[in-house]
């Protein structure tokens, strides 16, 4: 008898969620930040999970001006600013989350100019850390370990 790859993951506790593929070639990922549905780019370079800055009150984010330069593949960003413990939902897993924030325009200029809607943030390797997240590239999910109490 053969046990498909979400069968055995759900027996072992994960939780799967439909990833969206975009012709980026980058996956779309619904969450809720503070109970606010948003739409991210899911991305495991990226070392922290992040939120445009001009969508901090959407997201209920009370940031503070951060010391630490934040850089991407592209350029570096200097005016970031960061929210800690903040409540973070995909699917049915959820945790606290310290969030960057910063200017996310270039980022959607981008994607705007492919023809694809505008971006919340960017939920980054932090996230996939912490939830032991399991990336299956075949069906497009992505399976976050549960914790029971």
């Amino acid at each position: 008898m053969t046990i498909t790859l979400n069968k055995f993951l759900i027996n072992k506790g994960y939780s799967s969620v439909k990833l969206i593929f975009l012709k980026t070639k980058h996956y779309l990922i619904e969450c809720k930040i503070n109970g606010v549905e948003g739409k991210f780019i899911l991305d495991s370079g990226a070392s922290n999970s992040c939120v445009c800055n001009s969508l901090e009150k959407k997201f209920k984010l009370e940031s503070k001006k951060n010391t630490i330069k934040a850089s991407s593949a592209t350029s570096e960003m200097t005016n970031t600013n960061l929210s800690k413990k903040n409540e973070i939902q995909i699917g049915k897993w959820s945790d606290k989350l310290n969030l960057i924030t910063f200017d996310m325009n270039h980022i959607n200029k981008t994607l705007s100019e492919k023809g694809i809607d505008s971006i919340d943030g960017i939920v980054g390797a932090d996230v996939l850390k912490k939830s032991n997240a399991i990336l299956d590239y075949k069906s497009n999910k992505i399976y976050f370990k549960l914790r029971f109490n």
